[in-house]
């Protein structure tokens, strides 16, 4: 594992946990260090009959410590970074005389131990979202971007590709730099007032509902199942009994496959603005005949996603083929082999049988383009596309080896 991905864990699983700062590995680092430039040694004696107690301090050699750190001598890194100038010892057990716990202060003295368990990572409510003014400088930037492009979606070939494609990189680092800040800021500003406000509600007489943390289940009955009977065959076991264990496995294996994870979507946000109130309307229906060409027909008629991803609209139309070339192509390319129907999936299409004997490909992409007004890639252009991805993925493992 590289330290990148080692921090980002330890990021995103502490602040997953509602500490109030993300753990890093450094952390660790610095009680480390700390532990071997020194510890504070206890002396005990009798003077005039009394029994006293001193603390002294014993360093340990500085090029041993920069040994351990692998730290350069003449920079003084430990000095300059990993210096513990908080506390050095347990001050309140020393005072109380009991028994000190001076290597657990010298590991989290520079970590905030302070959790609660309602502060997940993306804890910023929609409100805050969608009251979060415009920021001037992207609305600038992306307003330049827009009169270089003139209209067009394709910046491939232009006068002004290179500079195009550097303003949509600064606004993505800006966008991103301004999800942080805010992300920062809120959590900052939850963690300062959270005991107020629960010193506020106990005040006001107010009963503190209590936090039950949600219970994450890991266990896939289907996975240990087909792992069983995978792993673990009867020396004895029958023909007849082996087909009844091959058709368990693949109807497991179906199980399996409908449980996995969906593709995570972007937080989708909308510019507040208050409406007028206005009389109801009847709802039109949630997925139309005729669609919107950035949507997917075939996750239109997924049942197993949820409304958001089945309605979700992607950026271009091109983005949008890009993932049906990826995620649903490949499926129906196996149909046409295999000798199946192919079928749209469409709710409004369903019903009708014409529509679920179609036998070619071009009779899909033909009904999809006149039926719900989505243009998908040519055969010609989807076997093109997979050349190049096959040609890139040889270049890339050629220069890796």
């Amino acid at each position: 594992m590289t330290y990148a991905k080692l921090r980002a864990d330890m990021r995103r699983q502490s602040l997953d946990a509602g500490f109030e700062e993300a753990w890093t590995p450094r952390f660790t680092r610095r009680g480390a260090a700390n532990a071997a430039n020194g510890e504070w040694a206890e002396t005990s004696g009798r003077h005039h009959g009394r029994m006293l107690t001193a603390w002294t301090l014993g360093n340990a050699p500085d090029s041993v410590r920069d040994q351990m750190m692998r730290h350069d001598p003449k920079f003084a890194t430990f000095h300059g970074a990993y210096l513990n100038e908080k506390v050095n010892f347990d001050l309140q057990n020393t005072f109380l005389e009991e028994t000190t716990e001076k290597q657990l202060y010298k590991l989290f003295s520079h970590v905030s131990l302070t959790r609660d368990p309602r502060a997940t990572r993306d804890m910023v409510p929609e409100e805050v979202w969608k009251n979060l003014p415009a920021d001037p400088e992207i609305m600038d930037l992306e307003r330049e971007r827009q009169e270089l492009k003139g209209g067009q979606y394709r910046v491939q070939g232009m006068e002004n590709e290179a500079k195009i494609r550097e303003l949509t990189k600064k606004i993505h680092t800006k966008r991103d730099q301004r999800d942080k800040k805010v992300v920062k800021a809120y959590r900052s500003y939850y963690f300062y007032n959270r005991s107020t406000w629960d010193i506020e509600r106990q005040a006001s007489g107010i009963e503190d509902e209590e936090y039950v943390e949600p219970a994450i289940s890991l266990t896939i009955p289907e996975r240990a199942r087909l792992a069983e009977i995978l792993c673990y065959q009867p020396a004895d076991c029958t023909h007849d009994e082996l087909m009844k264990l091959w058709v368990g496995a693949i109807d497991l294996m179906v199980i399996l496959f409908d449980k996995r994870e969906t593709v995570r979507r972007d937080r989708i946000r909308a510019d507040y603005q208050p409406q007028p109130h206005i009389e109801r309307q009847p709802q039109p229906k949630p997925f139309p005949l005729i669609l919107d060409p950035n949507q997917c027909p075939d996750c239109v008629g997924d049942e197993r996603l949820n409304m958001e991803e089945r309605t979700f609209k992607y950026c271009r139309p091109t983005v949008r083929n890009d993932h049906f070339d990826d995620q649903h192509l490949g499926q129906r390319e196996r149909a046409v082999l295999h000798g199946d129907v192919i079928r749209c999936n469409h709710p409004q299409c369903q019903d009708d049988p014409e529509l679920q004997r179609m036998e070619t490909l071009d009779a899909f992409r033909n009904h999809v383009q006149i039926i719900h007004g989505v243009s998908l890639r040519t055969s010609d252009r989807a076997k093109q596309r997979k050349a190049k991805k096959v040609k890139r993925r040889r270049v890339v493992r050629e220069v890796s080896a």
